[in-house]
């Protein structure tokens, strides 16, 4: 987050402590001291916060330097609180609940913690470096959660927001399960979606199918122990439209052509490529993100993404 302190609260004995343990998040490179707003950041050297507290207050300044010179914020943040000892608007927190909220990780609640993280963090790490670096800082500033599937996440939300008396750092993250461009979101996704707009928390209902639909090429082809039919699989999945390709089920493969529930969108397939593509990837195919992490697979991803991973991560960014 970006923290914009208060001169009030640096003048206040009482909120040293707790603006203290602010720092020391800073100083962790969990947030940035946002010093943008200050007509003068010199300022606090004469606040009784560092002028009168000796090798603390040495320690303060010594933060309060970096910070001007980092100009108070950094690109991967998006979230500004101000701390304040007289509270008026929702940003704004007195320093109790100020560090309370600064000590609290980003929880990115997802349906399975291993497949949807792996998907998560491996777009990050492709797509946006400053957020990738702010992940690795000691502490886990960044971390996933999971309740036990899809049903349960509203309910957590709901659980989460009512527990503190300021806006959680959290943003939640669904399948959309949608089976064709034209369908809507699933009713969990939509409830979901509805709760986080309830409580301002950002929700990122993915505009494919489920994750692994934004696969890219060069992953699939690398899925560990994948079988002998792979290759042809792969081939046959490479030949499918954009929008076919986005609400294949990548685990379970297409329904039977003369099945009720028949996806009208992959009317009109090979027979060669139905049959091999009706058996799907597997429940694995979640570890294709995991492979070769040296692989340039950048250009691949936004291809795939069709614009909706930048979307992502700009919902995450709304809570750091």
């Amino acid at each position: 987050m970006r923290i914009v302190i208060d001169l009030g609260a640096a003048d206040d004995p009482d909120a040293h402590g707790w603006l203290d343990r602010i720092l020391y998040r800073v100083e962790d490179g969990w947030h940035v001291w946002d010093l943008s707003e200050s007509p003068d950041p010199d300022v606090f050297r004469n606040t009784p916060w560092i002028r009168s507290r000796g090798v603390q207050g040495e320690w303060v300044c010594k933060l309060l330097v970096a910070s001007i010179q980092r100009d108070g914020w950094a690109p991967a943040h998006g979230r500004r609180v101000h701390v304040t000892p007289h509270p008026t608007g929702s940003a704004e927190l007195e320093p109790e609940p100020a560090f309370r909220l600064a000590d609290e990780p980003l929880v990115i609640l997802v349906e399975n913690r291993n497949s949807d993280g792996g998907f998560i963090e491996r777009v990050v790490k492709e797509l946006d470096k400053p957020l990738h670096d702010l992940w690795k800082c000691d502490g886990e500033p960044i971390r996933f959660d999971s309740v036990g599937g899809a049903g349960e996440m509203r309910r957590e939300v709901e659980k989460r927001a009512n527990a503190v008396p300021y806006r959680p750092r959290l943003v939640a993250i669904i399948d959309s399960d949608r089976k064709g461009p034209k369908d809507p979101e699933s009713v969990k996704a939509r409830q979901l979606r509805e709760v986080c707009d309830q409580h301002g928390l950002p929700c990122w209902v993915l505009a494919k199918r489920e994750a692994e639909n934004y696969l890219p090429h060069i992953l699939l082809c690398a899925m560990p122990d994948a079988g002998s039919q792979h290759k042809k699989r792969v081939e046959a999945w490479n030949r499918l439209s954009d929008d076919q390709k986005d609400f294949f089920d990548m685990k379970r493969g297409l329904p039977d052509a003369s099945s009720p529930n028949k996806q009208e969108l992959f009317d009109g397939l090979r027979d060669a490529d139905r049959g091999i593509l009706s058996e799907g990837f597997g429940k694995n195919v979640h570890k294709c993100w995991n492979q070769r992490h040296e692989w340039d697979v950048e250009d691949e991803l936004l291809a795939r993404g069709r614009g909706d991973l930048e979307r992502g991560i700009a919902l995450i960014r709304k809570e750091l």
